[in-house]
């Protein structure tokens, strides 16, 4: 090619670029009737082009780079004249710009000229999970002729689906969490019994070693507040206020993980409810039946839909749980989404259960998995309950059973 192809350099660097799920991509970019997905980054500001383009392993790249996957045909790269280097031996084409005249020709020349294109852009912010594309070079890409949609969809399918290995390595980080989550109450339970003082940096850190001996990897450790505490839906404890654990205290615990070592693994995400006496107050059972059937709206829906081969998109999701916490009268206590997207990270780049903070309209598909966890939160207390999912191509699956239908309680 022209303007600085490398095809016939000298082979300095040998590395594998067959991008997975090329077909799948370009399946799904036909279907949307795409001419592309353009995947830009400059500095590391998109985290998903940096996933799904086939980099050059250790490559140093200080400029602009674009990676054009067109609808049919072969990948191809537009980088910087001085960055050239580093895709010597790579098996697709590599154009080169050195100015920002040149910059433009170049993207021209790359997607053979305008097109409708795929990228990390989302319509009036709605999904700022994929808007990684600044808004001037949006506009500089119009200006060009070309007309930018959300690759959103496509972000979902390539970047959040699980394979079945990840899919194992869920349910092995699902078992883990659901034995140290008992295993914490226990912990709790018997130094009460000894009359022990014990704080939630304590239990926190005990769950973190459990966590560790069981080899998962948290990334951050656990939640685990009393009373006012559990109504901060972010709260961690920290090592300059201990707060500890009494008598009639009710207590969250959040635990997430995955296993360590893997970076392909995925992550667990729960909350259970205990109550540090044998039986909690009427108002504490209250809001937990309420949050409790908020949970399960949310699991019936997704169940309903799915089974039956009917779109299900994540707004709708939310709006089931939150509709049982309104009318139960506890809507403005109901501070965030009713669930995340789970996949590498904790909050994943799939299809969130929200209605609230977004309007998550990207649809359920088989391989992707999420929390569904509807909380209320008081100025003196907090309930969540938090469950995960996955989706299968025939039903939805609750990975992380039994499903708590009441608080854990101790004889202390």
């Amino acid at each position: 090619m022209e303007d600085g192809a490398i095809d016939n350099l000298p082979s300095i660097v040998r590395y594998n670029s067959v991008m997975p799920n090329l077909d799948l991509i370009q399946d799904l970019l036909r279907r949307q009737g795409l001419a592309g997905w353009l995947l830009y980054d400059f500095r590391g500001l998109n985290p998903i082009a940096r996933r799904v383009a086939p980099l050059p392993p250790h490559a140093f790249l200080t400029r602009r780079w674009l990676y054009w996957i067109p609808a049919q045909g072969r990948p191809a790269w537009l980088v910087h004249a001085i960055e050239a280097g580093a895709f010597v031996g790579q098996p697709d084409p590599v154009l080169t710009y050195h100015s920002w005249p040149s910059l433009a020709a170049g993207l021209l020349r790359l997607t053979d000229g305008p097109q409708v294109i795929a990228c990390e852009y989302s319509p009036d912010g709605s999904i700022p999970y994929v808007s990684y594309v600044d808004a001037g070079t949006l506009e500089h890409w119009r200006r060009l002729g070309y007309e930018p949609v959300s690759s959103a969809d496509l972000i979902q399918a390539v970047y959040a689906v699980w394979s079945p290995a990840q899919l194992a390595s869920h349910r092995r980080a699902a078992a883990v969490c659901l034995a140290v989550k008992d295993e914490a109450f226990v912990f709790i339970a018997e130094a009460l019994r000894r009359g022990q003082t014990l704080t939630e940096g304590e239990v926190q850190a005990f769950i973190g070693q459990r966590l560790a001996a069981a080899g998962l990897d948290s990334e951050h450790p656990s939640i685990v507040a009393v009373n006012a505490h559990a109504g901060d839906p972010h709260y961690s404890p920290h090592p300059d206020r201990p707060t500890p654990i009494r008598p009639g205290d009710l207590i969250l615990i959040d635990i997430w993980g995955r296993v360590a070592g893997d970076p392909d693994a995925v992550f667990a995400d729960i909350t259970w409810m205990g109550y540090a006496g044998p039986e909690p107050p009427a108002h504490l059972v209250a809001v937990f039946d309420v949050v409790a059937r908020a949970r399960d709206a949310a699991i019936a829906l997704v169940q309903t839909r799915v089974a039956a081969g009917e779109p299900v998109a994540g707004w709708g999701g939310d709006d089931a749980a939150r509709q049982v916490i309104t009318e139960a009268g506890y809507g403005p206590d109901f501070l965030h989404r009713t669930g995340h997207s789970l996949d590498t990270s904790i909050h994943g780049a799939g299809v969130n259960m929200d209605n609230l903070e977004t309007h998550d309209t990207r649809r359920l598909i088989p391989g992707i998995g999420f929390t569904i966890e509807p909380g209320i939160y008081r100025p003196d207390f907090g309930v969540r309950l938090e469950i995960d999912m996955f989706v299968h191509p025939d039903r939805a699956e609750v990975t992380t059973l039994p499903l708590q239908t009441a608080f854990i309680t101790m004889d202390v």
